[in-house]
């Protein structure tokens, strides 16, 4: 299924080698697993809290979600620098060149669903009741327990380092690697 973190590593793969024969598609693809690592390196900045006002707005955005698309629409399209939206995502992404995550004219064509029970996401055919639309589903799941590199994880825990989650962060989301493969409690997300 395309956004699960076998399709990244696949598609990685081949951009990585240049086997695509059409250039606009290598592009295509290449833009949907940059989109997936940015939506990956948000949910990485609110659970890292460096920022803890900054980190519960964006959680707003994902955990609201469900009954607001539009919300995390805004958020995901945010393009206008006086924008909170805009602001919050500097925050994450330091660069201008980085946003908006999704281009303007995508935003008639895609809804976004969040699950909160799942570390990887996916993008579906659009069903006939959709009129055509695809729908991006996030992964959102509850934030697992964090430990500085010094603690020893507790037993039966899911567990994810700060040093993996800053580690993360600080890797440009339009370069490989698109999914963080050290450590799979970091979701992997494809839009």
């Amino acid at each position: 299924m395309i956004g699960t973190r076998e399709w990244i590593s696949k598609v990685q793969e081949i951009i990585g080698g240049n086997n695509f024969a059409n250039n606009k598609n290598r592009e295509e693809f290449e833009n949907l697993l940059i989109q997936g690592k940015q939506i990956s390196q948000i949910i990485s900045y609110i659970w890292l809290e460096e920022d803890k006002e900054a980190a519960q707005e964006l959680d707003g955005y994902f955990r609201k979600h469900n009954n607001d698309n539009q919300k995390l629409k805004k958020l995901f399209f945010a393009s206008e620098s006086e924008t909170d939206e805009y602001q919050l995502l500097l925050k994450v992404f330091k660069e201008k060149t980085h946003l908006p995550i999704f281009h303007k004219d995508d935003q008639e064509l895609v809804n976004f669903r969040v699950v909160i029970d799942k570390f990887e996401g996916n993008i579906s055919n659009p069903e006939p009741s959709n009129n055509g639309i695809l729908t991006v589903t996030i992964p959102y799941p509850p934030r697992p327990q964090i430990f500085d590199d010094t603690e020893i994880p507790i037993k039966g825990y899911t567990t994810i380092k700060q040093s993996e989650l800053k580690e993360w962060l600080n890797q440009a989301p339009d370069k490989e690697p698109y999914m963080y493969e050290n450590n799979f409690y970091i979701p992997a997300s494809s839009s």
